[in-house]
């Protein structure tokens, strides 16, 4: 699987001479910081998700996808039962993230950051 943050931190540095150094989730309620590591990186309940809300019950098993595809972050909704909602909308269809989004799976609120020096 090719590696999420290399890809971007190489296409942003090509466009932008702000280098990002990291990009990462972060859960609000406890201010744990998730790197993303990879260009598909899914989030819920399992423990085999990259991103796991094991204790939020409102969250499914396999609640939604962080990709990076053609230079850009996206949300998608995997079906899950109570949705995923992007600053307080539905995803309703894959949608580009950007830095400060919030992210809401279940009860459990992630923020979307990428970091710069």
């Amino acid at each position: 699987m090719k590696s999420l943050q290399s890809d971007y931190l190489k296409a942003e540095a090509d466009n932008d001479s702000s280098m990002p150094t990291a990009v990462n989730v972060v859960v609000q309620k406890t201010g744990q910081k998730i790197p993303l590591k990879t260009t598909k990186v899914k989030i819920g309940r399992d423990p085999t998700n990259q991103v796991v809300v094991a204790e939020d019950t409102f969250a499914s098993r396999h609640h939604a996808w962080i990709t990076f595809e053609d230079g850009d972050f996206w949300i998608e909704d995997l079906g899950s039962t109570n949705g995923t909602l992007l600053n307080g909308h539905p995803v309703v269809k894959r949608q580009v993230l950007s830095t400060g989004d919030k992210i809401r799976v279940g009860h459990t609120e992630l923020t979307f950051e990428v970091e710069r020096n």
